[in-house]
């Protein structure tokens, strides 16, 4: 088990003072939380300028900072003290934002993925733990350790999560790593997959393990989540070309509207295993498996064993090809 100390409460000091260039007065701009959800507050512009002087309830945050319509947006890294951003003489998207630890990595962080496509996972992935073990005060590490933590496991994961200092293993993104830390029900790679029964879309309950193929990816996603239908597309190339070989996939959803479910299932035509408790993030499946976004995934060979997880679509496609040759 991982326990840590909780953080107390901090009275925060921060502000964003800001110029832009092309927003009319009258216009709002909003504070969108990118862990927890919600708007955190708003200001208006007026003469191109604007202020925030919102109480954080965390010392740091992830946000994004939009207009009503979205037209204009752009991700932040919040930290209690003053903050700047100048958009004056830059798109709104490229403006200049300083007095934030993260903010100032941004640039770093782009520089870890750099030709991702282009270099080994191995290379990857000593970008990745050079970065963290070089910043452990930023917050962005956290993200980036959570968005990894499938793929690196408990572990290792745990490794790295104990040089960030308490305030920021007490972050919304944090307790997301803890919670998986925490959990002794997930499967690791080269462990047998849990089984678990669901209801399918006629509402007929079925189990996992009565699904599954020669090759079987566990697939969680959203009707609501765009990132989610976007791999779906991709999806449907791999099996179309690999379910006469054996490649079965079982989607498990977060939805909790029925309709909007069954909607999507059929609109994007989905031809593989479709399953919900319609529980939202509070499904036992869900928790059980560690999965705080959508979409991930379990990829899980003819013995009933993770063999990857979280996996790119070309990362699928390489592993699929490897494991039907077996």
């Amino acid at each position: 088990m991982f326990i840590f100390p909780t953080l107390q409460a901090q009275e925060s000091s921060f502000s964003l003072t800001g110029t832009t260039s092309d927003i009319k007065d009258g216009n709002w701009l909003y504070f969108q939380d990118l862990v927890n959800g919600g708007t955190l507050d708003s200001a208006e512009v007026k003469n191109n300028r604007f202020k925030f002087d919102t109480k954080l309830p965390e010392p740091r945050m992830w946000v994004m900072l939009h207009t009503k319509d979205r037209s204009k947006f752009v991700e932040l890294w919040l930290q209690n003290k003053p903050m700047q951003f100048d958009a004056s003489n830059k798109d709104f998207e490229e403006a200049e934002i300083t007095g934030s630890i993260s903010q100032l990595l941004v640039e770093t962080v782009k520089a870890v993925y750099e030709d991702f496509d282009k270099i080994s996972k191995a290379e990857l992935r000593k970008r990745q733990e050079e970065f963290i073990k070089n910043n452990p005060n930023a917050l962005i590490s956290v993200r980036m350790l959570y968005e990894v933590s499938g793929k690196w496991g408990q572990e290792t994961t745990g490794h790295y999560f104990k040089m960030f200092p308490e305030e920021i293993q007490d972050s919304a993104l944090g307790k997301r790593i803890l919670s998986i830390l925490n959990n002794d029900n997930i499967p690791q790679l080269g462990e047998k997959y849990a089984d678990f029964e669901l209801p399918d879309r006629n509402g007929k309950k079925q189990k996992f393990s009565a699904l599954t193929g020669k090759i079987t990816l566990l697939q969680f996603w959203a009707s609501t989540c765009e990132p989610s239908k976007m791999q779906n597309r991709e999806l449907k190339k791999l099996y179309r070309k690999y379910k006469s070989e054996g490649l079965e996939i079982v989607a498990i959803s977060r939805d909790t509207s029925k309709t909007d479910w069954i909607k999507s299932i059929e609109k994007d035509n989905l031809k593989w295993q479709h399953l919900s408790g319609l529980e939202g993030w509070e499904g036992q499946v869900f928790s059980n498996y560690g999965i705080k976004r959508t979409p991930s995934n379990y990829l899980i060979n003819k013995e009933g064993r993770v063999v990857g997880r979280n996996l790119s679509d070309d990362e699928l496609k390489e592993n699929i090809k490897e494991l039907l040759k077996n």
